[in-house]
This record gives structure tokens, C-alpha cells and sequence, in this order.
């Protein structure tokens, strides 16, 4: 699968946001949109989740407009969304059924994820309990259960310590070796040797692409 970026731009009013970016990736690799706060990182994700329409460019797989109905993803943003009061594999199971799995197929895949991330004890527990950290783990299984094709994440590394941050490291590299495509927001590059960046500076829009080990 390759996914494209072709010479889209955005604007809010006057406020021309994206300025014609460009790029392609393909499945079985990572790459990330590197840049300070308001350069944009958002806005082309909300685009590739098409929650956003660009004035201009297109976004295309394998030469061809997105089918939203064919090709999955899984985003975590960087505002959480997940319900406080609820019980943490409950709320799991429920949205992975969204994503079109089966109840007991769901079940087994948050099962999975619970202990990989070594949080099944706090299965029952209702979200609002856990800790900042954990609570980011489990927005991060939300992402990854239901096993998309595609996988966006917008600041996955808040409020992660050093431990938590290496294994979330470590689950992406699996992913990217199972041939799913990555895209990473952040402000600061920590996936070192996972892929490549597109460094996004406003308001001119410069941009370069450098090895992502190289980026520190």
C-alpha cells in the first residue's frame, strides 16, 4: 500500500496552514510529521482522516482516492476521547466493535493488548482511576485492537515515563514489521530508527525529509 500527499493546502480565513505538502510512504514503514506547536501536524492528520477537507491536492492509496469504507485506521489523538466512568475493557471491547470486529473476536484482541501492556488487572477498573500514564495505554490499545491498516498518532507519547514510552516504541516496531503503515505527530523526535520525517515549519511550510535516526 502507498499512501501520497499531493500538493495539499489549507487554510483557516487567512491563515494558509498547509502550503502545498507533498509526500508518499508505504505499509511496512513509519513516518512522521515533525514540528513545533501550530505548524500544522493536525490539520494534515484530520485530513488523511478525512475529518477536514483540503482547498487544494489530494490524499490517494496506490493511485487512487481513499475508499474510507475499504481501508482501516486507527488514530489516537492528541485530545483523549475515551469515557472517565466506564470500565477499561468494557469501553475497549465496545469501540472495537465499532471498528467492525465481533464481540468475541474484540474480547480476545483486548485481552491481548491488556497484557502486553501489562494492565490486566486494571481491566474492571473504570477509566477515571488509572494514572495519566496508563490512561494513554489504554487510548493507545483503542487505536490498535481492532488491527488497521492504517495507524495515526497524534502525541502518543504523552504522559508516558521512559518504561512506558520504550514499550509503545517497541509495539510500533511490530506493527511496522506486520506491514502496517505508521504516521506519527510529534513535537520531538523519539522513534529513532523507525522510519523517516517530514518536517513541517510555520508559516513557510519548509520541509525536508532526514532519517529518522538521524533526528534526535
Amino acid at each position: 500500500m502507498i499512501l501520497d500527499f499531493k500538493e495539499i493546502h489549507k487554510s483557516y480565513g487567512k491563515k494558509h496552514v498547509l502550503k502545498g505538502i507533498s509526500f508518499s510512504a508505504a505499509s511496512g514503514s513509519a513516518f512522521g510529521l515533525l514540528g513545533r506547536n501550530g505548524a500544522g501536524k493536525t490539520t494534515a492528520i484530520r485530513i488523511l482522516m478525512n475529518v477536514l477537507k483540503a482547498d487544494l491536492g489530494s490524499v490517494e492509496i496506490n493511485g487512487k482516492p481513499i475508499d474510507y469504507e475499504q481501508v482501516s485506521f486507527g488514530y489516537l489523538p492528541e485530545e483523549r476521547g475515551l469515557y472517565p466512568k466506564r470500565k477499561v475493557k468494557e469501553q475497549l471491547v465496545f469501540f472495537a466493535m465499532l471498528k467492525g470486529m465481533s464481540k468475541t473476536n474484540a474480547a480476545k484482541s483486548v485481552d491481548f493488548w491488556l497484557h502486553r501492556f501489562g494492565m490486566e488487572k486494571e481491566a474492571g477498573q473504570k477509566l477515571e482511576t488509572l494514572s495519566k500514564g496508563n490512561q494513554q495505554k489504554i487510548q493507545f490499545i483503542t487505536t490498535i485492537a481492532h488491527d488497521p491498516d492504517i495507524i495515526v498518532l497524534d502525541e502518543p507519547f504523552s504522559g508516558l515515563d521512559s518504561v512506558n514510552a520504550s514499550l509503545l516504541k517497541e509495539v510500533v516496531a511490530e506493527k511496522i514489521r506486520a506491514d502496517k503503515l505508521m504516521k506519527i505527530s510529534i513535537r520531538l523526535a523519539r522513534l529513532c530508527g523507525l522510519g523517516f520525517w517530514i518536517y513541517i515549519d510555520s508559516p513557510y511550510n519548509k520541509r525536508y525529509y532526514k532519517d529518522i535516526a538521524n533526528v534526535i
